[in-house]
């Protein structure tokens, strides 16, 4: 029983005597593997471990390993299934990919990374790269009552690790260092606690299915799979028909600047050319002359421009090759797969602004720009005892005084960053809100460590020193914008 940072645990270090690196994909029974590899597109197998099938690529990991070393982690990655850790280990890189849930559970290994087409950037990709890469990564455990795995890394500080694991389909993961425990689905850092109880508290004490059929689908049939997605006759024609118009549009654009060999030749001829005084079309080029130009000067005018239709036809060329080219390329088969454009699989991830959205989509509230400040109105009672907490004691509240109706806040402790026009456009934004047929707005306001609520009472507040203001009904629109 080896002990997780941060107190007892349930975590497991499988060892191993195997002296060579397997990789689970190839490991499992070759029946199986042969018979899902035949398996049509549409019948997709799910790629979800069973707890026996964590344990066993956490045994073959931790072969890398002879002593209690910890290894670069050199690269990150993110596909949208999948995250991947690229860690370097004497004589050899392996990718650790963690599935990032729904039909993507369990932690797979292989020396392969994924193919550019299905990198994508996200903030768990983010997220990873900011703690894990660059730091040393020691061995996997796996908890004992969950689908659980944890790892031990360095970096600054030595007590550090990084556990993943799921619930209903979701991955969520942990973060420790030193005393400090992050847990994204609630986005919460805790101290004094330990990752076993924290998860306990989570998925209650067990939450491994003993029954669970064992999945035969592999990373081989994944990168199959994803390449059918973006490859065949569908894309290749796509391709084809995109070059054929490329190549269409190149040859007729170059049709156009060889015309430079006619307006060079009536240049040079002997009866010249009688070039209008502002502007002259020679073959189907418009040129342009400055006012006071005699016609020799014009004539230099028309030879900067034949100078440069011979620069152009030899880009076009050059462009008409290439295009050229990577057709007959395309035309066998022959080409970069297109970026994938699926959707990541979200993590059961909470994060500040998440939560800041949720409870502000609980509330029935608008928020605005004035100027560089920013402020809410708040269109109920309960979202008027809301927006007292959103600001700090020295921001500004206003009301329209003898009225029930909406309340605002604007996030400024200065008040005469606020001109008398703003006052108004503020005074008229709350009468509208608060649907009133008043031209003159009386309104009163504060600062918030001067607005109480009345107890009991759902949207009433007290106010100590308020400040009141009559103002005239303008509009608002186009001094405020609403966000």
């Amino acid at each position: 029983m080896l002990l997780a940072a941060g107190g007892a645990s349930n975590f497991v270090l499988v060892n191993s005597k195997c002296d060579r690196l397997e990789m689970l994909e190839t490991s499992i029974d070759q029946s199986r593997s042969s018979r899902a590899s035949e398996l049509p597109l549409r019948r997709l197998s799910a790629m979800i471990q069973t707890h026996q099938q964590l344990r066993q690529t956490s045994l073959e990991y931790n072969t890398l390993f002879s002593k209690n070393e910890f290894y670069p982690v050199q690269k990150a990655y993110t596909t949208p299934h999948f995250l991947v850790l690229g860690l370097r280990f004497p004589g050899q890189n392996v990718a650790l990919y963690i599935g990032r849930g729904n039909q993507y559970e369990g932690i797979f290994f292989s020396n392969k990374f994924p193919p550019s087409y299905l990198r994508i950037q996200d903030r768990l990709l983010d997220y990873v790269r900011k703690y894990l890469v660059g730091a040393r990564l020691g061995k996997m455990e796996v908890d004992d009552n969950h689908f659980l795995s944890l790892f031990h890394f360095k970096n600054e500080h030595t007590d550090n690790s990084f556990a993943f694991g799921y619930k209903d389909r979701g991955l969520f993961f942990i973060k420790q260092s030193k005393e400090e425990i992050y847990t994204s689905w609630n986005g919460e850092t805790s101290k004094g606690k330990n990752i076993t109880d924290l998860v306990d508290q989570f998925l209650g004490k067990t939450s491994t299915v003993d029954n669970a059929k064992p999945s035969n689908w592999t990373l081989l049939n994944y990168f199959q799979d994803e390449e059918k997605k973006v490859s065949g006759k569908p894309l290749q024609k796509k391709k084809e028909k995109f070059l054929e118009k490329k190549l269409g549009n190149i040859t007729h654009d170059l049709h156009d600047v060889e015309k430079w060999k006619l307006i060079e030749e009536e240049l040079l001829s002997e009866e010249g050319l009688d070039l209008a005084d502002h502007q002259s079309v020679l073959h189907g080029h418009k040129i342009k002359f400055s006012s006071n130009l005699n016609q020799w000067q014009k004539r230099d005018v028309v030879f900067s421009k034949v100078k440069k239709l011979k620069k152009a036809e030899e880009i076009l060329k050059g462009r008409l090759k290439e295009t050229d080219e990577e057709l007959f390329k395309v035309k066998q088969g022959d080409f970069e797969f297109e970026v994938t454009k699926e959707k990541a699989i979200a993590p059961l991830w909470q994060t500040a602004s998440s939560q800041k959205k949720k409870e502000e989509s609980e509330h029935n509230v608008k928020h605005f720009k004035l100027k560089n400040l920013s402020g809410t109105i708040a269109l109920d009672a309960a979202s008027n005892d809301w927006l007292r907490s959103q600001g700090a004691k020295e921001h500004y509240w206003f009301h329209i005084e003898n009225y029930t109706g909406a309340h605002c806040l604007v996030k400024t402790d200065d008040i005469s960053k606020l001109s008398g026009e703003d006052l108004s456009a503020i005074a008229s934004m709350l009468r509208d809100y608060s649907k009133l047929a008043i031209n003159e707005i009386p309104v009163m306001y504060s600062q918030l460590q001067h607005v109480k609520g009345l107890k009991g009472v759902q949207g009433k507040v007290i106010i100590k020193k308020p400040k009141y203001l009559r103002c005239s009904y303008i509009n608002w629109t186009e001094i405020i914008t609403m966000v």
